[in-house]
């Protein structure tokens, strides 16, 4: 794909280097993968449609610290109880097990530059999640699947990069490890090689 803005509208970018989730008005372009993701970073580039498009509901990262820089438009950010708005050459940093959430806080696409360091396995994580949204599955206006037990099985394997910050963690480990036996149970999975 060329470093052109990703369209959007009816149709949106899938390719080695490009995730997209049409129904939350998300593209994620992979600009530098970790050799090592234990310790490197994954480089990004994403862009929030204009229409109140937004990352995952409140949520912290367990080993991770995400970076947000403005390429354009403005990004609204709520980091630890504190909302801000930031423009272009702007940037957003949090630390591992911060509370926070993003949205697209302007009327235009918003661009981003980002990073999650280690990279871990967050490139597979959003591969599925996003496969699953452009496939039809139901989910979230953030384009989280709305299914629990689906959900649930999702987050038991990827515990350690996401998780929601409105429940304490131990409690939120305990009920996903309940949830994800009953979704394994009827039959939902955690790996997903269409999405690789």
């Amino acid at each position: 794909m060329s470093d052109a803005a990703p369209p959007f509208g009816r149709t949106y970018p899938t390719d080695a280097d490009t995730v997209s989730s049409p129904p939350a008005g998300k593209v994620v372009r992979f600009r530098e993968r970790p050799d090592d993701p234990e310790t490197d970073p994954l480089v990004f580039e994403m862009w929030l449609a204009a229409e109140g498009s937004h990352g995952p509901m409140l949520h912290v990262h367990p080993e991770q610290t995400e970076r947000l820089a403005v390429a354009s438009g403005v990004l609204g950010v709520v980091h630890e109880g504190t909302r801000r708005t930031l423009t272009d050459g702007e940037e957003a940093v949090i630390p591992p097990g911060e509370r926070h959430r993003f949205w697209n806080a302007g009327e235009s696409v918003l661009h981003l530059r980002g990073s999650v360091t280690p990279g871990l396995r967050t490139e597979q994580f959003m591969r599925v999640t996003y496969g699953l949204a452009r496939d039809g599955a139901p989910v979230t206006p953030s384009g989280m699947p709305l299914n629990a037990l689906r959900l649930a099985v999702l987050l038991d394997e990827y515990d350690d990069m996401l998780l929601l910050a409105s429940l304490p963690l131990w409690l939120q480990l305990a009920g996903i490890r309940l949830t994800a036996v009953l979704g394994r149970a009827v039959g939902y999975r955690n790996d997903y090689p269409e999405y690789r």
